[in-house]
């Protein structure tokens, strides 16, 4: 007669002389100590020899479970394979399996830092929304309506946050199952359309009396003097941050006078193509002063607290904190609050301010965009004549502005 789940509740737990079996079909069965332990059974033949196998524990592994484990250990058997060892391998698999966290700074370690430009601000997303939630949880056992709910929250405060989860969530989930370190892909095929996350489009643009406010800071605060060169170069250059940051002594050539952005320093970097900016006398003399204030380091801003001998860039993250530093300093002594503004707006002033001085295709070359359609295929000036007199030109009406 088969095994029924009044009989199993009957017995568990509950002490006898002996230990008895009783059998339920296809080999499976229930074992049950004098202690009162069930525990569920298959046999099965192989090689010529009969075996028997553990499977799971009653209550812990119900009736029905067991009896879809032992069709899915028989069809293993007919496959040729080793129930036995299947079993192992899958409960190794289940020990050793990585969590959200291991597979999201494998990631990071082993993909990002060599491809992914502004990787730090991504960990310091996950470790902010991400890690603190679901971290330590497996990450095959984290299914999607928990991911989904997650970047939910976030969306409410911060779309643009949220995009970039929701995407590099993505790219991540997809790069450990192809290295075969998870299995699953819990994020595959939403987009933040369907989530009804909209890309912000920020129109901020810093006017004279913020410009004066911001370098009155640069000259008055207590901000190392690197910070202050960093700001004023990309004020001066329109340059991202990134590309400042990134950027190693031996790219300033003092005798051309052209700071030279290598491909992987610049966001469009993918098509091969360098980014070469000329050197005004004004930038010159930041850039010396930079060179002199690093320590000696290959890199123009070397990192605050490095390795002994160990050479590295300044924390992007760090340069994305200024702003907030210049805003806070401009309230404390002036009693002026500024709207909030990033460094990547300082980028977008300068490109405004560039549309009197001279032409909108010099203006993208100067921001290192691709020039569009069809003129990229054929243009291949890098128009630095043009790109200098241009650069002079802001600088001095920087100056003006600053004068008033």
């Amino acid at each position: 007669m088969a095994l029924t789940d009044s009989f199993l509740r009957s017995v568990q737990g509950k002490e006898s002389a002996s230990v008895t079996e009783k059998s339920d079909r296809d080999g499976l069965s229930a074992r049950i100590s004098s202690k009162g332990k069930v525990v569920f059974q298959i046999r099965y033949m192989l090689a010529g020899k009969q075996r028997r196998l553990d499977i799971g524990t009653y209550p812990g592994m119900s009736l029905k479970e067991a009896r879809d484990e032992n069709i899915k250990l028989r069809r293993v058997l007919e496959e040729g394979g080793n129930p036995s060892e299947h079993l192992a391998n899958r409960i190794h698999q289940k020990q050793t399996a990585l969590t959200v966290e291991e597979i999201v700074r494998d990631w990071i370690r082993v993909y990002a830092m060599a491809q992914v430009k502004g990787y730090a601000q991504i960990i310091r997303s996950f470790e902010i929304h991400v890690f603190p939630s679901i971290g330590k949880m497996k990450h095959d056992t984290v299914q999607p309506h928990v991911w989904l709910e997650l970047i939910e929250n976030v969306q409410a405060k911060s779309p643009s946050i949220a995009r970039r989860l929701l995407a590099t969530g993505s790219q991540i989930h997809s790069w450990g199952v192809r290295r075969g370190a998870i299995s699953t892909k819990p994020l595959e095929g939403i987009s933040a359309q369907d989530m009804g996350i909209k890309r912000g489009v920020t129109t901020r643009v810093l006017d004279d009396d913020e410009i004066r406010l911001v370098f009155d800071a640069l000259k008055n605060s207590k901000m190392t003097e690197k910070n202050k060169i960093l700001v004023k170069l990309v004020f001066l250059f329109g340059c991202r941050s990134g590309e400042i940051i990134s950027s190693k002594v031996k790219h300033f050539d003092f005798e051309r006078c052209v700071w030279t952005v290598p491909p992987e320093n610049h966001k469009a970097g993918k098509s091969g193509k360098p980014i070469t900016r000329p050197i005004i006398p004004a930038a010159k003399e930041l850039i010396k002063e930079a060179m002199r204030l690093n320590g000696g380091s290959e890199f123009l801003f070397e990192r605050a607290f490095n390795e002994p001998r160990v050479s590295r860039p300044m924390d992007s993250s760090a340069a994305l904190s200024l702003p907030k530093t210049i805003i806070a300093w401009t309230y404390r002594n002036t009693g002026i609050l500024m709207p909030h503004w990033s460094m990547h707006d300082l980028r977008r002033t300068a490109r405004t301010r560039w549309s009197s001085i001279t032409a909108p295709h010099v203006c993208e070359v100067m921001l290192g965009h691709k020039l569009p359609g069809i003129w990229s295929v054929y243009d291949h000036n890098d128009y630095m004549e043009e790109q200098r007199k241009a650069y002079q030109a802001w600088w001095e009406e920087l100056e003006k502005i600053l004068a008033n």
